[in-house]
Parts: C-alpha cells; sequence; structure tokens
C-alpha cells in the first residue's frame, strides 16, 4: 500500500531556496525544512537570511542563511559551494530571484535598456546557471527538482512590464527545455503565483488586477507551498515540463 503523505516528504534531500526574502520563498523555506530537507536559503540580505535560517533551526529545521546576489555568476559558484559543503549533494532548486516589474503606471517605452538587460540576467540566464551547477549533482543522485517562478505577465501582456514579462515568458520556456534534457532522473517545473504577499493584503496598486480574478483577492504567500511541496516532493516523479497556476484565476479572466 502506498504510504501517501510519506510521498510528500524531502527527508534526506537538500533544497536550495534563492530568493528567500519575506513571501514565497520564506514560505517554501520553512515549508521544505518541515517536511525534512536540508534547506540553503539565499538572498542579497545575509542578516535576513541567518535570521530566518535561525527561526527554521528552532522550529527544529535544518536550514543555513547565505548572502549572495544571484545575478553574478562568482556568487553563485560560492552559494553552490558552501551548500553542499554544508549538506552535500542538492537535490531540489526553488528559484525566486527575480528583477521585478516596473511601477504600474509607467509607460511601456520608458524601460530602458539596463533594466532590459538586467532582468534578462537574474530571470534567465541565472536559473540557466544554476542547472547547469546543480543537474549533475542531481543526476548522481538519481533525485532532482527544479521550479523556477514565474508570472502572470508572463501569459497575458500587463502593461507596462514588458522586461519582467518577456523574461520570465522565457524561462518559462526555459524550464520546458530542461524538463526534455535532463529527465528521467530530474524534473523541471514552474509555479505561477498572481498576485500575492506575505500578509495577504491588497496593494492599492493591484487592486484592479485581483478584482478581475476568479478567486478575487491577493494570494498569501502560504497559499504557493501546496505547489511547491508536489513539485519537489516524490508525490510528482512523473511531472514535469510543467507549470502550476496559483494566481487565483487570474490567466483565465485577466483582459
Amino acid at each position: 500500500m502506498i504510504d501517501v503523505l510519506k510521498n510528500f516528504r524531502l527527508d534526506g534531500k537538500t533544497a536550495l531556496v534563492v530568493g528567500g526574502g519575506p513571501g514565497i520563498g520564506s514560505s517554501v523555506a520553512r515549508a521544505y525544512a518541515q517536511i525534512g530537507a536540508n534547506v540553503v536559503v539565499s538572498a542579497r540580505s545575509g542578516d535576513r537570511m541567518e535570521q530566518l535560517a535561525k527561526e527554521i533551526r528552532e522550529d527544529g529545521g535544518n536550514a543555513i542563511g547565505v548572502a549572495s546576489d544571484a545575478g553574478r555568476k562568482e556568487d553563485l559558484e560560492a552559494l553552490v559551494e558552501q551548500a553542499r559543503k554544508e549538506y552535500g549533494p542538492i537535490h531540489v532548486l526553488f528559484f525566486n530571484a527575480y528583477v521585478g516589474p516596473l511601477p504600474i503606471d509607467a509607460d511601456l517605452f520608458s524601460t530602458s535598456d539596463e533594466h532590459f538587460e538586467a532582468a534578462f540576467n537574474l530571470n534567465m540566464l541565472t536559473p540557466f546557471r544554476l542547472a547547469k551547477m546543480l543537474v549533475p549533482d542531481m543526476k548522481k543522485e538519481g533525485y532532482g527538482s527544479i521550479i523556477n517562478l514565474l508570472t502572470c505577465a508572463a501569459f497575458t501582456p500587463i502593461l507596462p512590464q514588458i522586461s519582467y514579462g518577456s523574461t520570465k515568458a522565457g524561462l518559462h520556456m526555459l524550464t520546458r527545455y530542461l524538463a526534455k534534457a535532463v529527465g528521467p532522473d530530474v524534473r523541471a517545473n514552474c509555479i505561477c503565483p498572481g498576485s500575492t504577499s506575505a500578509d495577504g493584503i491588497t496593494r492599492p496598486a493591484f487592486a484592479e488586477h485581483v478584482a478581475k480574478n476568479a478567486i478575487a483577492r491577493t494570494g498569501h504567500a502560504d497559499e504557493a507551498i501546496g505547489a511547491a511541496v508536489l513539485l519537489a516532493s516524490p508525490a510528482s516523479t512523473y511531472t514535469t515540463g510543467q507549470c502550476i497556476f496559483v494566481e487565483g484565476g487570474r490567466v483565465s479572466t485577466i483582459s
């Protein structure tokens, strides 16, 4: 008989959470630790990551926090090296770092070359670099899951977010390419959240978008945990190249 709940655990696995700031990243890091993973959580704010890791350890989990600029290749290499030194091979990558949207009232053509280049570097090139670093470990271990975070702007134009949305759309296809290339032992999937906050409170700038959702409210960061656990765990070993939408029905309802 299948032990259903055991299939959702990550005992003995190491999870690297890149972009562990307040919101989805920190919620997922806490969740992975609760289901048995050794967690390495990173962001540019080292103090914040150290505090998050400390709280996870106080709750009985295993975690370290690492200061890392995900847009710098040398920082990524140092991050992976430190994670391996602490916990050994990495089995799960949860990639949540990004160059985000412009102010919602900006003009499309106000997007600078520098912003577009930064968005490409962090939103697409960085997760590709990480995959190149981590897939050999995952293949050797016979288990790997890569999870990349998208945005609704990758599926439907939300002005003026051309750099953010276009590069996240590129990340979606990049993830599908990875899925084809790294199977069967390693899987690559996406999660697409909608307007989400650490506390679930709707910010005025997003009220119009949220009102068009099938579930007409802002999402709470913890509501992404289910998809993150599913895709990281053995419960989804026949799922790859897919995207789970956790956006309150936005893609199908927004104009």
